[in-house]
């Protein structure tokens, strides 16, 4: 805290808090060259800001030259207003006057100790506003925009020993967001000449609106947005033809969704590819979302698209001609499948099996898992049969999903955008673009110092296999044909000596290429080498110029106010949880390598030991 211990000061006045004589405000020129706090430090050539005090205090004279005020427990006829009559009036006070010369302000007296009681006073400093907390944050703002609001309320403690309320740290956070990226109208103003310079500035860029039917030509009312970014157009061609599609809420003051398409690049990492803002998460959007996907992005591909069973896009896949197979397969999430299970039929044991049996791809194992379900409850196999085993089982799948079980990829891209959902649009869809020039720098420096065949990940993975799968016994049977019979090797939890057998040029196996005398590298699809990892990030962005040379265009966007919300406060959540939010307490932690409780991959008995990859 400050402390105001000047000796030009007066330290105690004999009247209590009775205003100074008019002499004081008849000659306020002549008091400032005698008693003053300059607010200037000639010895570090700056003015002093943000002045901080302890307690809450109460203005009691405010013109435009003079400023006065005394501690809140002070009333107006400088009675102690605190709940012990006893106590005398707090002393603090503090007078402030604007010097004629240099129109500065100066502070000319100040009493800076308290004689109250600090339990008299509120911890919640109601001079503490949220404006000044936004101005306190703003740099943190700026390095993260999904700053929590708990650590806000952390940081303000330390910063000025007050404990602020939850409501006024999410407001100073919200007012700090406007404070740099602006308010959702003057983002819409902004959005058409911002779209203009991104396109210019990147050519392969794809935006496309859809707006509400409006009577003027030059103003548009916004319903539905969709962007992609050239090089992640580019990317998308050389990645697997799979996509994981999801929609989430915007958290700010407008109303709508946010539609991510996520793919994966050939080092497995997450690749988001387009998005949308629309007003509502409906058949319409959908489609309309599909429409724009299928012409500017994945025109000529055969796609498989993995998401939730929300109905608007399985009617938008179902109904739209450019996405009916075999253009294009719909497969459904395995969590999603699970989760709606446990909705009807609540029994752990139901809960693993139903995970065993879409992920297996043995027939065998899928006929045990489907008895072992049937013995618990014939009425929730019934209800899993209702859906097409090809959209959420991986042994009917025919290889179009890639072996992707969830849409866990686009979940977590909703994730990370977390902090981008509570921006406006314009500041919505710069973060987006800023983010992505970061990735694709992040990653085409790994990418050329790749000295692998395969990238550092996928390198590690068939590694990681390929030692495995030298633990195994193989007997050939029929070399032409590519005949084998491999019998696994044993495990502690008694599955030992299964046989397999494997019909080489019809499903490769790394054990038998490499039995064979071939290298296994040649059996690895070339969406997963490390040629394609780095043609993949040799694209670019162009950076976008000052806002100064942003041309002004003959039309602009309005936001359609049904969605903007002008009420105050934190909106409240409504986001339905559901089975995957609930951890069962009676469920063990099991091991993801031998499946038994008690420890996990890393101590698990039966793992490989680790190795270095060069």
């Amino acid at each position: 805290m400050l402390e105001l211990n000047d000796d030009r000061c007066e330290t105690n006045n004999d009247f209590g808090f009775d205003e100074p004589n008019s002499e004081w405000d008849d000659d306020i020129e002549d008091l400032e060259d005698n008693i003053h706090i300059d607010l200037w430090k000639e010895s570090e050539n700056k003015i002093t800001l943000g002045m901080q005090f302890e307690r809450e205090f109460k203005g009691y004279e405010s013109k435009s030259n003079k400023w006065v005020a005394k501690c809140k427990t002070v009333g107006d006829e400088g009675e102690s207003n605190s709940s012990m009559h006893h106590e005398p009036p707090c002393q603090w006070y503090i007078r402030v006057i604007k010097k004629k010369s240099h129109k500065m302000w100066q502070i000319t007296r100040s009493v800076d100790a308290y004689n109250c009681f600090g339990s008299c006073i509120g911890n919640d400093n109601k001079n503490l506003n949220f404006a000044t907390i936004a101005s306190y944050i703003l740099h943190s703002i700026e390095k993260d925009v999904a700053y929590p609001v708990k650590h806000i309320q952390a940081d303000i403690k330390t910063i000025l020993h007050v404990d602020v309320s939850y409501d006024k740290a999410w407001h100073g956070r919200r007012k700090a967001i406007e404070n740099i990226y602006g308010t959702w109208e003057s983002n819409f103003a902004e959005l058409p000449k911002y779209i203009t310079t991104l396109q210019s500035s990147n050519p392969d860029t794809v935006v496309t609106w859809f707006h509400k039917p409006n009577v003027t030509s030059h103003v548009a009312t916004f319903k539905y947005m969709f962007w992609a970014f050239g090089p992640a157009i580019t990317i998308f061609q050389l990645c697997r033809a799979v996509i994981s599609v999801d929609g989430t809420h915007l958290k700010g003051s407008y109303k709508g969704k946010m539609f991510v398409a996520v793919a994966k690049d050939a080092n497995n990492h997450i690749l988001p590819i387009a998005y949308a803002i629309v007003d509502e998460e409906t058949v319409h959007s959908w489609c309309w979302f599909f429409d724009q996907f299928r012409q500017f992005v994945g025109q000529n591909r055969q796609l498989c698209v993995i998401s939730d069973i929300h109905q608007g896009i399985i009617h938008a896949l179902a109904n739209l001609p450019k996405w009916k197979e075999p253009l294009a397969y719909h497969r459904f999430c395995l969590r999603h499948i699970r989760s709606n299970l446990m909705k009807r039929y609540k029994n752990v044991r139901l809960k693993r099996l139903c995970w065993s049996i879409g992920s297996t791809t043995q027939k065998r194992k899928f006929v045990k898992y489907m008895k072992a379900i049937k013995e618990i409850n014939v009425e929730a196999w019934e209800y899993l049969s209702q859906i097409d085993k090809s959209q959420w089982c991986l042994l009917y799948d025919k290889d179009d999903r890639w072996g992707s079980l969830t849409m866990n990829i686009s979940e977590s891209m909703n994730n990370a955008l977390r902090g981008t959902r509570q921006l406006p649009i314009r500041a919505c869809i710069d973060l987006t673009f800023n983010r992505t020039v970061q990735l694709f720098i992040k990653h085409s420096d790994v990418a050329l110092k790749c000295n692998t065949p395969l990238p550092s990940r996928m390198w590690c993975l068939f590694v990681k296999r390929d030692t495995h799968a030298q633990s195994h016994t193989l007997s050939e049977f029929y070399y032409n044909e590519g005949v084998y019979i491999i019998i696994t090797r044993p495990r502690i939890n008694g599955t030992s000596g299964i046989t397999h057998t494997v019909r080489y040029f019809q499903h490769t196996c790394i054990y038998v290429c490499r039995n064979r005398g071939d290298n296994p590298i040649s059996i690895v699809n070339d969406v997963y080498t490390s040629a394609t990892y780095k043609l993949q990030y040799n694209a670019g962005f162009a950076p976008l110029p000052h806002v100064d040379y942003w041309l002004d265009l003959n039309w602009m966007i309005e936001a359609n106010y049904s969605k903007l919300s002008i009420a105050r406060g934190r909106r409240l959540a409504n986001r339905i949880r559901n089975e995957m939010d609930i951890h069962h307490l009676g469920e063990p932690r099991r091991c993801e390598l031998c499946h038994q409780p008690g420890h996990n991959r890393k101590s698990c008995p039966n793992s490989q030991p680790r190795f270095n990859v060069m």
